[in-house]
């Protein structure tokens, strides 16, 4: 599965306002379920923070991927918010947090590949420093999709 293939701009959110890590889960699954991604905010949730415990998921220079595994979960997906303001969050760091990408995904079996398989495809592209700057600096949802997707039929947007 390749990231163009997931990514959807109505689960994309820039400059998103949240006060706290609570805030943006909230938000972001708020967004999840009335994009049909989700059938339970309360339940997604609760996933959510389980998973938490396990271990931190701000991965450091501002970014947290937080995972949603979750029998609530109707359809896979990645909702992605760069926040107006930067957030507290347990990081690898001990930074703030501006970007996250929450994971959404079905805990059923077959679901850990798509998981894992998205979940490498990200990490591989927030290893490149300076496309992680454009993704963190992005001003759109279409900037967003571009860098992470590499789709050249959008290259004129953003010369």
């Amino acid at each position: 599965m390749e990231l163009k293939e997931i990514l959807d701009r109505n689960i994309i959110r820039v400059n998103l306002e949240a006060n706290s890590k609570d805030d943006v889960l909230k938000k972001m699954s708020q967004i999840l379920y009335e994009n049909k991604y989700i059938s339970d905010i309360d339940g997604f949730l609760k996933d959510i923070y389980l998973r938490e415990k396990e271990g931190i998921t701000g991965i450091g220079n501002g970014i947290a991927i937080p995972h949603g595994k979750s029998k609530s979960v109707k359809k896979i997906g990645v909702a992605i918010a760069n926040l107006k303001e930067e957030i507290d969050w347990e990081t690898l760091d001990g930074k703030k947090v501006k970007t996250i990408f929450l994971f959404c995904v079905n805990d059923d079996s077959n679901s850990d590949k798509v998981h894992l398989t998205l979940l490498s495809r990200i990490a591989a592209k927030l290893a490149d420093d300076q496309l992680l700057l454009k993704i963190t600096n992005a001003k759109s949802t279409d900037e967003i999709v571009y860098y992470l997707s590499g789709d050249s039929s959008e290259s004129h947007l953003f010369c």
